[in-house]
């Protein structure tokens, strides 16, 4: 038998928090659609967050030198994290539920799978029946028009392509970044080197389109600040600074199990608190999609 591995409580309570916090950013996001430009959103969190980070990163002492070879690794990242992954998930928030969204990006390990496959990994059989369910659950969310926002029936393709778009760049990011030395250095100098360079060139895209022509501060609520501040300080910067700390404390299969729960609480959030529908049908797919992740995320056996 195996020896049993005591799990830290403080990792414990960390993973707990993780689950909470991320699961609800899809919530936060979609309620601030309705008083900014879902790029505005983007870059603000992002680099209010990401200069947060490099001040605790500088006073922590924990900035090094890095080499253009690993910097430029992190500025692309940042642009496939933040500008692909945040921003076109942003951007689809205004058209499909926040439960939708969350139950889409939980595809992510599933397009892991494919891209360690194209480079010489190939996957175990475990993993192969996860991605074929996958792939039914994203069928039947893909298929169902009527999930989209009230109103937005018309544009529920342009948000399955955004969602698309969202969770390839995410994964390409973290695909391009896993194993290299780049990834060695510490997660605050990391992180805030992709949300600056990410939140910028999102900025730069944002002020070319006008984005900020369609802000009308007074008719912006105190409660649309708050929940800024929640998104930035809690879900951007104690999300991934708790990230960071769990990647070293615990096995990776289990710190991804984020990617699985989130969505159910993103599920329930927007129904407790925006009153979002939960048909049967997204139930069946998020059970498919849910099931995929959790066996592809479990398995321990060693690809060929």
């Amino acid at each position: 038998m195996s020896p049993k591995i005591k799990i830290p409580a403080a990792a414990l309570i960390s993973l707990g928090l993780l689950y909470l916090i991320w699961g609800s950013t899809f919530l936060s996001v979609r309620i601030l659609l309705s008083y900014f430009p879902p790029l505005v959103i983007t870059f603000s969190r992002n680099i209010f967050a990401g200069t947060l980070l490099l001040i605790w990163s500088i006073l922590g002492k924990h900035w090094v030198k890095m080499p253009w070879k690993h910097l430029s690794i992190h500025l692309q990242a940042g642009i496939l994290l933040i500008c692909l992954g945040n921003g076109f998930m942003a951007m689809a928030g205004s058209i499909v539920p926040s439960g939708f969204s969350s139950v889409f990006m939980a595809l992510g390990p599933l397009l892991l799978v494919f891209f360690f496959w194209m480079s010489g990994r190939k996957p175990t059989q475990r993993k192969l029946l996860g991605t074929l369910l996958g792939l039914i659950g994203i069928g039947i969310m893909v298929s169902q028009k009527k999930l989209a926002i009230p109103g937005m029936e018309l544009e529920f393709f342009k948000g399955i392509f955004y969602l698309s778009v969202a969770v390839i760049g995410w994964n390409i990011g973290v695909f391009r970044i896993q194993f290299t030395q780049a990834n060695s250095y510490h997660f605050t100098q990391v992180c805030s080197i992709q949300m600056l360079s990410g939140g910028l060139i999102v900025f730069i895209i944002s002020t070319l389109k006008g984005d900020y022509q369609h802000i009308i501060l007074a008719d912006i609520p105190l409660k649309a600040f708050y929940v800024f501040l929640y998104l930035g300080l809690i879900g951007s910067m104690l999300g991934y600074s708790l990230f960071g700390y769990l990647s070293k404390e615990l096995d990776a299969t289990l710190v991804a199990t984020y990617t699985y729960v989130n969505p159910l609480i993103a599920l329930i959030l927007g129904h407790l608190i925006l009153q979002e529908e939960l048909p049967k049908i997204l139930i069946l797919a998020s059970f498919f999609i849910l099931l995929a992740v959790v066996l592809i995320t479990t398995d321990k056996s060693k690809p060929s």
